[in-house]
């Protein structure tokens, strides 16, 4: 492949309209995604699964939650070979509208007691559909931002799909905080958990109006280009062509950088998980007021609207590495206070405890860790090498530690000492991944690919 065109000073200006569109369609995902955490915590347990015992009922509806995030490594591949091969728009686009349609029916799904265990089936159906969707949404805006970002802002482009992020999560719990707070405990289990999951039809025709504004990456129509050129049949049978596919080709290429980017984000997604979603179900056991946890989370998500790009930033300039390993030790060193914090039910100290954890630990993280993972790749498998690498990691990280947590919970007779272990783990194993890894603040987009004969350059 020819890099010469890909060259930092020959890169078109970057248009702001780009960053617009990616980071609003990543609001309205995580927006979705997002209120099927707290609904689980507040909701699910008590309407579909209401014949259990209370903390059961909880680990049944975060059983529930997991099962989006077993999609997502499905939903990277799909997406990643259509985004890889098609295009990154068509994928930005359907990934938006999949999620809108899976959490607009969630909001309309009779419950377990109109409609029997059909209700917790349909239920899990439609959060597959959500994580499906969620497999391709953010490694699409990451990407189509890193690959129209000038070198020497990629930390901080590539940081704002984690905005979005961001955005989606205050906005969905503001909307269950503002539920919870106008209706009776009744009308809000009745009908009113509905209302935001409803409200997501009317972001979701807007995002994709906001999105059909993107272009095509001049990466990626240079990489479409040069696949014209190649007159090598494509392959028809069914094992050639998953042999042939990108994701295939990413694992054969760059083994050691999947295996870092599948690693790396460990301690972000435990972070996340447990202290935005597990501490909702962790106050509502111990009979503390749930309303103080998501306020305390929204007043963590706005904050990081500022600090994500803030260590966006700062990655780019003292390097991905020493940002993402501090927000490692953050989390470690916050895990076991965060919790005698929160028994002590004082509102303004938990809100300090959320402050620390997700408005500083985890955001470092999230912050510097997209442009070190799509620098690691080159554009022809980018897409695909992101998103399953990073889903992966994300469903045995994130995505069961809710489910876990709450299991370790009824283990430990309702102590939080296997969670608070389970969270120095992981922020350990991020912490020990980076430094592992090499620096790739400075290096090409496409560096290491199999054009320049060094496909299988260590990280």
């Amino acid at each position: 492949m020819t890099t010469a065109s890909t060259a930092p000073d020959q890169r078109p200006l970057f248009q702001p309209r780009v960053a617009v569109a990616a980071v609003f369609g990543t609001t309205v995902e995580w927006y979705d995604f997002a209120l099927y955490g707290t609904a689980a915590a507040l909701v699910f347990n008590k309407v579909y699964f209401p014949d259990s015992d209370p903390l059961v009922a909880t680990v049944l509806a975060f059983g529930t939650f997991a099962i989006g995030f077993l999609a997502r490594p499905l939903g990277g591949a799909y997406f990643g070979e259509k985004g890889d091969t098609k295009g990154r728009k068509s994928v930005l686009v359907t990934t938006l509208l999949l999620m809108g349609l899976a959490t607009t029916a969630i909001g309309l799904l009779p419950t377990y007691g109109q409609i029997g265990v059909a209700a917790p089936v349909l239920l899990t159906l439609f959060r597959f559909v959500q994580g499906f969707a969620a497999g391709g949404e953010k490694t699409g805006a990451l990407i189509i931002l890193f690959e129209n970002a000038p070198p020497k802002w990629r930390g901080l482009l590539t940081s704002l799909p984690a905005i979005g992020t961001g955005t989606g999560t205050l906005l969905s719990t503001g909307a269950f905080a503002l539920v919870t707070g106008l209706l009776p405990q009744e009308a809000f289990l009745t009908w009113g958990w509905r209302i935001p999951f409803l409200f997501s039809a009317v972001l979701t025709l807007f995002g994709l109006w906001v999105r059909r504004s993107l272009d095509e990456t001049a990466e990626f129509k240079q990489e479409q280009a040069r696949a014209a050129l190649d007159t090598e049949p494509a392959p028809t049978a069914i094992g050639a062509r998953i042999r042939s596919s990108r994701f295939v080709e990413a694992w054969r290429r760059y083994p050691k950088q999947m295996l870092i980017v599948i690693c790396a984000g460990a301690g972000e997604n435990a972070g996340y998980y447990i202290f935005g979603t597990f501490s909702v179900a962790y106050a509502e056991d111990k009979g503390l007021p749930t309303a103080v946890l998501l306020t305390g989370i929204s007043i963590a998500a706005a904050v990081k609207l500022i600090t994500v790009p803030a260590f966006g930033a700062l990655s780019d300039r003292v390097g991905r590495r020493p940002v993402s390993v501090f927000g490692a030790l953050v989390l470690l060193a916050s895990a076991y206070p965060f919790f005698q914090l929160l028994d002590g039910g004082k509102p303004w100290v938990i809100w300090m405890a959320l402050l620390v954890t997700l408005g500083i630990g985890q955001s470092a993280i999230l912050g510097s860790q997209p442009a070190f993972f799509a620098e690691l790749f080159d554009t022809k498998v980018r897409f695909s090498a992101v998103g399953v690498a990073n889903n992966v990691g994300t469903v045995l990280t994130g995505g069961l530690a809710p489910l876990l947590a709450t299991s370790l919970l009824l283990w430990f007779d309702h102590s939080v000492t296997g969670v608070v272990v389970f969270i120095a783990l992981m922020s350990g194993l991020t912490a020990v991944t980076v430094l592992l890894a090499k620096e790739t603040r400075h290096r090409e987009p496409n560096e290491g690919s199999a054009s320049r004969a060094r496909p299988m350059e260590t990280v």
